[in-house]
């Protein structure tokens, strides 16, 4: 239902940008294209549903929590109205990432959580004065996680890993300040909270192992935008 409803406000508000006369155009007006780089922290939260596995010697109900850290770099695409001071938006955003971490649990098991990428589609609205811009922003977020485990005791070996995309919502803010009349440089901070859901996979002795996994991201980016206000 979330879903549907951020990704409705975001068609809405490109509808009504669409819609308004490009004469009340200020510098902030127009379309937009950049990227980005910085780094991202989170918590990625895994709770064993299934019976116990053979090499992997935890009950059911077992949870392990991890706080990966690692960089990302990726490509924005936007729309800004700007109206007297105000500016309103949407924009689209795509990120790779190297965020992972490793524990040891039970003296044998190597288990990971990480994540390769993530995207989202959000509305942004803001205040400028004089050649900056200060805003929040909001909308949809999706992000891949993936947990393996792998065993070499020596007596029982195993692997298992899977991989879900897990949906959520974001939230963040930003600086955005023009260098010159069509480029711009900011930073930027993002809040995304994911879903939970379940990795269901087998084992490489065909053991079915299930696990409810949930997350929250942390990101702060360096942002560099090249802007164009094209006659409708």
């Amino acid at each position: 239902m979330t879903k549907q409803f951020l990704l409705a406000s975001a068609a809405l508000a490109l509808a009504t940008i669409s819609s308004t006369p490009a004469t009340a155009a200020g510098q902030w007006s127009g379309f937009y294209i950049g990227g980005h780089a910085g780094g991202l922290w989170g918590d990625i939260d895994t709770t064993h549903v299934s019976n116990i596995v053979d090499f992997y010697n935890f009950a059911a109900g077992s949870t392990f929590d991890f706080s990966p850290s690692g960089v990302l770099g990726g490509a924005q695409l936007g729309y800004n109205f700007q109206m007297s001071s105000f500016v309103f938006g949407i924009e689209l955003s795509g990120s790779a990432s190297d965020l992972d971490e490793t524990q040891l649990h039970g003296g044998d098991d190597v288990e990971t959580a990480e994540s390769d990428w993530n995207a989202s589609a959000s509305a942004r609205a803001g205040f400028a004065w004089q050649n900056s811009l200060l805003y929040i922003k909001g909308g949809y977020a999706v992000a891949d996680i993936q947990h393996s485990v792998a065993d070499d005791s020596g007596v029982e070996r195993g692997t298992f890993s899977s991989s879900e995309n897990h949906g959520g919502y974001t939230v963040g803010g930003g600086f955005e300040h023009m260098l010159s009349p069509d480029v711009s440089f900011g930073l930027e901070y993002n809040f995304i909270s994911l879903e939970e859901d379940q990795h269901s996979t087998i084992d490489n002795e065909l053991e079915p192992v299930v696990h409810d996994i949930e997350a929250t991201l942390h990101t702060v980016t360096a942002r560099l935008n090249w802007h164009w206000n094209p006659s409708f």
